[in-house]
């Protein structure tokens, strides 16, 4: 059965806009999935809100679809998508057994790495923008319009929010660059388990 790689971006509220939601809490409004079949190769998932909305209906919904059937979903820094996924479920209470089975079946890339693997380019520090271009030499974030989680949650608000005060060409644009780092995410998830795979030549079930 097939391995699924996650990642949410969150936007961040003084004012809540949405039934249920706190002043700054984060909130899932964006996800990329990739999953992984022994021998059928890489499928791409994303879901991203893009008006004032509220996105977690139709997010939920899309993510269900798109993990049915993984048999572990990797993140990294897993408690941060599972803390997504618990208020999915709060918020979409009809889409609860499906949410309740990813979260199941979560498991943490980040302990793997810090516990099993060091480099010096990674400078004491075990984020996913360091350890990437460390353990996947050519890959990294640098040739992103978007290169971290706190632009994108400036980006993403912009998107939501800006209404016709962003030009449709600017609308489309940003866009594409939220996809294009969300995707990279979950895509560097892929390689760098490829490469720890690699290191341990299969005397170790990596999940």
């Amino acid at each position: 059965s097939p391995l699924a790689f996650l990642d949410f971006e969150t936007v961040s509220l003084a004012i809540p806009r949405w039934a249920g939601c706190r002043p700054w809490q984060q909130v899932p409004v964006q996800f990329s999935v990739h999953v992984e079949e022994r021998g059928r190769g890489l499928t791409h998932h994303e879901w991203i809100a893009d008006g004032p909305g509220d996105p977690r209906p139709a997010l939920a919904e899309a993510l269900v679809e798109a993990c049915a059937g993984a048999r572990r979903v990797v993140a990294y820094y897993a408690s941060f998508e599972r803390e997504c996924i618990r208020q999915l479920r709060e918020a979409v209470p009809q889409l609860g057994r499906g949410l309740e089975r990813i979260e199941r079946r979560l498991v943490d890339l980040l302990p793997t790495v810090r516990n099993h693997v060091y480099h010096p380019d990674f400078g004491g520090r075990f984020s996913i923008k360091k350890t990437l271009p460390a353990l996947v030499p050519g890959l990294s974030y640098s040739d992103l319009k978007v290169r971290d989680g706190e632009v994108a949650t400036v980006e993403l608000q912009r998107l939501m929010l800006a209404g016709t005060e962003l030009p449709a060409s600017e609308r489309a644009e940003l866009r594409q660059a939220l996809l294009r780092y969300c995707e990279r995410d979950t895509w560097a998830m892929v390689k760098m388990l490829e490469k720890l795979r690699g290191l341990v030549a299969d005397q170790l079930e990596l999940f």
